[in-house]
């Protein structure tokens, strides 16, 4: 399924031609696409959740606008949960309804948290590393060699780029010493992803991207029990994206000089806002 809507993908990407916006036609939807179809989302919802999934990621966005897009959000789920409840399909939703343990509100949440993780953050991660790759030619050229290599490239493209700032917060139950330093009880503690990524007390030359690198055990998807939910479904998307991309347009490169691709510098999650991209017919 995964591979069918990237191909389908690059199809609409070849057909817009040299110049076209890699993040509108390729990285932002194949993501979206793939969980809509393993929960069942109708391809007529997908934009406006895509809107309301982009507003709230959005970190200058207003009191309003926030609301509107919970609004928008909730409307879609309250509708959408209890007809699936009545109606349950062979997908994951289906799979989850059919269990008995979650409660409509849960169903609700769970559905909600599968949506923003997949419409965000690995569409966000598979745009920022094609822009990478693109620019480190000598190791796009040495994935390109040696297609074995992309398991390793994915997991160095993670650790490399971290494109969550932040994980998640939590708060001392009781005093704790950890690295010559108290943490008092009721403090609370943010990790940032990118320089835990990127220390140079745990990786070699950190700040070098690496497709062949061995030592990987990055947090850019979390660690223990605290992990990604989809981790697993990001990588595979990661994976095929990449190698069928550039396998597709092995001349792909950017339309504008890399200075001038516009970032998400506003966003919880980094990544480019548009990519345009040309290649040689």
């Amino acid at each position: 399924m995964i591979e069918r809507i990237v191909h389908e993908q690059l199809d609409d990407l070849e057909k817009a031609g040299p110049g076209a916006d890699l993040v509108e036609i390729f990285t932002d939807s194949v993501p979206a696409r793939v969980m809509c179809e393993m929960i069942g989302v109708p391809e007529a919802e997908r934009k406006s959740l895509q809107r309301h999934v982009e507003t709230l990621g959005r970190l200058s966005c207003t009191v309003p606008e926030a609301l509107a897009a919970v609004s928008g959000m909730s409307g879609f789920l309250a509708r959408f949960i209890p007809a699936r409840m009545d109606e349950p399909r062979d997908d994951i939703l289906g799979d989850l309804i059919r269990g008995g343990q979650l409660d409509e509100q849960e169903l609700m949440g769970m559905a909600a948290t599968l949506i923003t993780g997949a419409f965000d953050t690995t569409g966000n991660m598979l745009a920022m590393g094609v822009y990478t790759l693109l620019e480190h030619p000598d190791q796009l050229a040495k994935l390109q060699e040696d297609p074995e290599l992309m398991g390793g490239a994915v997991e160095e493209l993670l650790r490399f780029l971290t494109i969550s700032h932040l994980g998640a917060s939590r708060w001392a139950l009781e005093d704790v010493e950890f690295a010559g330093r108290t943490i008092k009880k009721g403090e609370v503690v943010t990790v940032a992803l990118p320089a835990v990524n990127r220390d140079p007390e745990r990786y070699a030359d950190p700040d070098r991207l690496d497709i062949a690198r061995k030592d990987h055990g990055h947090l850019a998807l979390g660690h223990g029990v605290h992990q990604c939910l989809g981790q697993h479904l990001a990588r595979t998307i990661l994976s095929v994206g990449y190698e069928a991309l550039f396998d597709r347009f092995p001349g792909l490169r950017l339309a504008v000089p890399a200075d001038e691709v516009p970032m998400r510098d506003d966003y919880v999650h980094y990544g480019p806002r548009s990519l345009p991209v040309t290649w040689d017919d």
